[in-house]
């Protein structure tokens, strides 16, 4: 029975996808599997999977990122706005939005010592105040034709986004896998005094998780501007919670040292296909914010419990030693 959960556990996010394709399929079939509605989930998915990758590195480290839905609509409106430059500068200037937020989330968390909660939820704020006024709470439309092809292009019958989606996937987990810098993210993720006794640079590492996140976060309000060349104030207002909840799904633990690349892309594809069905059945989009939020604090229970179970089995096996 343990050989069975264990094997379950690792392929969770694999299984959720599994579950909610066949309930769809079987559901709304005649409209979910057209060819269309297909694409048009595997496009927002890889839309959505950089700013879900930014999270989960972060997770790894043991840390969170509030940030990422603020960071993300600030690089869009800034990737319309910043046109008149043309498209390399408006884009260079959105990743530079991101790279100063998930600098600043850094210094914050590693150097004024504040908790990555309250850290990031600061610098939400102060993006989104940003935002606002810059835009003055009016949308945005872009003046380059050509800067849509990101977002709205296909190479043949294959979306441009996934196909950056799955670069960036392949990229990330073999950094993570076989870099010096991947392993000790998780080191620090595990066990944050182990690692510094271990001679491990955890605030600079820590400083690099929340650099990739908010480079990421850019990079997919980027992505997301493209698609439509237009942005607006109401972008990303519950992209934290697709972020959590995506990665925690893909195997990520608010505990820190694990989770995958691979896994938090499975994780934004379960939700991306939940989230069309819902659209397909005609679910209201407010019930739909209610049943993610609810889907996290699942996950987060299921990771609570998987967390005790852990420490009373580590427990277990050391009273049996020292008997």
């Amino acid at each position: 029975m343990r050989r069975l959960y264990d094997i379950a556990s690792g392929h969770v996010a694999f299984l959720i996808v599994t579950a909610i394709f066949a309930a769809l399929a079987l559901t709304s079939g005649q409209t979910f599997l057209t060819p269309g509605n297909l694409e048009n989930v595997t496009r927002q998915v890889s839309l959505d999977a950089p700013v879900v990758f930014g999270e989960t590195v972060v997770l790894i480290a043991g840390g969170i990122d509030l940030s990422v839905g603020a960071t993300m609509a600030m690089a869009a409106i800034l990737a319309i706005g910043f046109q008149d430059w043309g498209a390399t500068v408006a884009t260079l200037v959105a990743l530079g939005f991101g790279f100063a937020v998930g600098a600043l989330n850094g210094l914050l968390v590693t150097r004024a010592r504040i908790i990555p909660f309250i850290a990031t939820l600061g610098t939400m704020s102060i993006a989104r105040g940003v935002m606002l006024t810059y835009t003055h709470q009016q949308p945005l439309s872009g003046i380059i034709d050509s800067f849509a092809i990101w977002g709205a292009g296909s190479l043949g019958l294959v979306p441009l986004p996934l196909i950056i989606a799955l670069g960036l996937t392949l990229m990330l987990s073999l950094a993570l896998k076989y870099t010096r810098l991947g392993r000790n993210l998780y080191a620090i993720g595990g066990d944050r005094e182990a690692a510094y006794l271990a001679g491990v640079s955890v605030n600079w590492h820590l400083f690099i998780a929340f650099l990739t996140s908010g480079v990421l976060s850019a990079l997919g309000g980027v992505l997301l501007a493209s698609r439509l060349n237009s942005a607006s104030v109401q972008l990303g207002n519950d992209t934290p919670l697709l972020a959590l909840s995506a990665a925690l799904i893909g195997g990520a633990s608010l505990l820190g040292g694990r989770g995958t690349i691979g896994g938090a892309f499975l994780g934004v594809l379960a939700l991306g296909m939940l989230a069309n069905g819902l659209d397909l059945l005609g679910v209201e989009t407010y019930h739909q914010i209610a049943i993610r939020a609810a889907i996290l604090i699942m996950v987060v229970g299921v990771d609570a419990l998987a967390g005790s179970l852990a420490k009373r089995r580590i427990a277990g096996v050391g009273a049996l030693s020292r008997g």
